[in-house]
């Protein structure tokens, strides 16, 4: 499953997870969190009513929650006077039947005990004696509006039903808001409502204020099937939502993903690391995002470096077993020949076989072929002698000069060559003396070797440059493109007292050269062939 629709199911899980969390709780916890919020709001709406009415005395700037049932009691404690405010009436209301105005006057005494005794008097206690007053001030009542004559009208009670039964859950809390401030909430459940009354109460100098709020409250199992009805739309804006938000998230995430994705094809696909070159803008993603990509454009630079060095090891690999191989076939082949012309002429000559009974003819071949192995040998332990630290040091190039064309000498006699000596004197070259006397060696032995009798090599020193000149000889073009390789040799014609070359000494100098950082460049001039010799600065 792809990085977009593996989202897009995440999000639709995500949302159908979300609606079964929010019908849970709107069934739940928002019923009960509602009757709790209608609670709280109907105790401060009596205690916001309460407190206004004792301050104006009046409910006309008192905004009720339930004006017609709300209303203030307000009881001196002297008097047989009562005095009743709502909001659309106030009246005063003076107790005449004697059995009454003592009962108000016990009940007023219980309240003004209880006010002067908060701490002391437990409201079971309270509620106790209220409940006997008013079970007497009912009776009383009762016989009043019977017996009383004065009355225009007469109550006769049909009928009574007990009520014991019906209530259930009945409860009364205090809450208190200061010390002469005190609320009463009294509620009770029946079957299918919950009723609560409140009755604030608050003590002054000359009377007691009591204000009243019956409130009934809200049933969770009403709103349950409005919650209900609304899932559908609920979940449709839900799931909109979710949708909206995933392509908005898809398109931030995805694509950028994507983008690496074919970043990283690239470099996959790249050749050898050369035809690609990462993104190297600097304005990239803050994000992990953005930290990938150029952790991953990182690790392609270092496995780009580490491909080059290994190329770079690979070569000085493939070098180095070229030159076992070198040696390898010169051990073989090279010097397989030499030994066997000098055997043949050595048996020739001890057992006086036809020409070779001439021993002083065939004794200097002899020695000629034995002079070539012993060369062969010389470039095969130069080869494989030199080390991969040299001795890098300043040396004296003229000293150097000097001694290889001593080492020539005889050579240079025999063949009557005239040696020219050109350039600046006492120059220093910082290279390693062994190495460079080989390279100097070797090109200095196919100079006198190559060049014919009589005939001069001209050598000019300059500042970080050999310029080696032999004349009467040219390389042929067939050959020069590949002079540094091994086993290659001319095919011109050498003079007297020349040797055989083995197709070395090139081969040698140019290992050597590159091992030191030397530079070496043979062409052809005319009648002579030119080699220089360029140090690194």
């Amino acid at each position: 499953m792809k990085l977009g629709k593996r989202n897009l199911f995440y999000s639709l899980v995500l949302a159908g997870c979300m609606l079964l969390f929010l019908v849970g709780y709107f069934v739940y916890m928002l019923p009960s969190l509602y009757v709790n919020y209608t609670m709280e709001q109907n105790l401060v709406s009596i205690k916001n009513q309460h407190m206004a009415y004792m301050k104006d005395g009046n409910y006309k700037n008192v905004q009720v929650k339930n004006p017609t049932a709300c209303f203030t009691f307000k009881i001196p404690d002297e008097g047989d006077n009562i005095h009743i405010t709502a909001k659309l009436f106030s009246a005063k209301v003076t107790i005449k039947e004697e059995k009454t105005r003592e009962l108000f006057t016990q009940l007023r005494k219980i309240l003004k005990d209880y006010s002067k005794n908060t701490n002391e008097i437990h409201t079971d206690e309270i509620e106790e004696k209220f409940q006997d007053k008013i079970n007497e001030c009912s009776n009383i009542f009762q016989d009043s509006f019977t017996s009383n004559p004065s009355i225009p009208f007469q109550i006769q009670i049909l009928e009574t039903q007990n009520f014991n039964n019906e209530f259930r859950d009945e409860y009364m809390k205090t809450h208190m808001v200061s010390d002469d401030f005190i609320i009463f909430e009294m509620g009770i459940h029946d079957e299918e409502n919950h009723y609560v009354n409140y009755v604030a109460a608050e003590r002054t100098e000359e009377s007691l204020i009591l204000t009243f709020l019956p409130a009934m409250m809200p049933d969770m199992n009403e709103i349950r099937p409005i919650v209900l009805q609304s899932i559908p739309m609920l979940g449709a804006v839900i799931l909109l939502l979710v949708l909206l938000f995933s392509q908005v998230y898809s398109k931030g995430i995805v694509t950028p993903v994507e983008r690496l994705v074919q970043h990283t094809e690239q470099m996959k696909n790249s050749w050898n690391f050369h035809n690609f070159s990462p993104d190297s803008r600097k304005n990239h993603r803050k994000d992990e995002i953005g930290t990938l990509e150029v952790t991953i454009n990182e690790l392609y630079q270092k496995l780009k470096t580490s491909f080059e060095e290994l190329e770079e090891k690979n070569l000085i690999l493939k070098e180095e077993n070229t030159r076992q191989e070198v040696l390898l076939r010169a051990s073989s082949h090279q010097l397989k020949t030499p030994i066997s012309a000098a055997l043949l002429l050595v048996d020739g000559m001890k057992n006086k076989i036809g020409k070779y009974q001439d021993t002083d003819k065939y004794l200097p071949k002899v020695k000629e072929q034995l002079l070539s192995m012993k060369k062969l040998v010389e470039d095969i332990l130069y080869l494989n002698h030199f080390g991969e630290n040299p001795d890098m040091q300043e040396r004296d190039l003229q000293n150097i000069l000097e001694k290889q064309l001593a080492a020539c000498q005889i050579a240079i006699t025999d063949k009557k060559l005239r040696i020219i000596t050109e350039g600046k004197k006492h120059l220093t070259i910082c290279t390693d003396e062994t190495v460079f006397s080989a390279i100097l060696g070797n090109i200095l032995s196919n100079a006198i070797n190559y060049t014919p009798e009589n005939e001069q090599i001209k050598i000019t020193l300059s500042k970080n440059e050999i310029r080696i000149q032999n004349y009467g000889i040219r390389i042929e073009d067939e050959i020069l493109p590949h002079i540094f390789e091994p086993f290659v040799s001319g095919n011109h014609e050498k003079k007297k007292n020349s040797m055989n070359s083995h197709g070395l000494g090139l081969y040698i100098a140019a290992y050597y050269a590159k091992k030191t950082g030397i530079t070496i460049n043979i062409y052809n001039e005319e009648e002579s062939v030119v080699t220089m010799l360029r140090f690194p600065e």
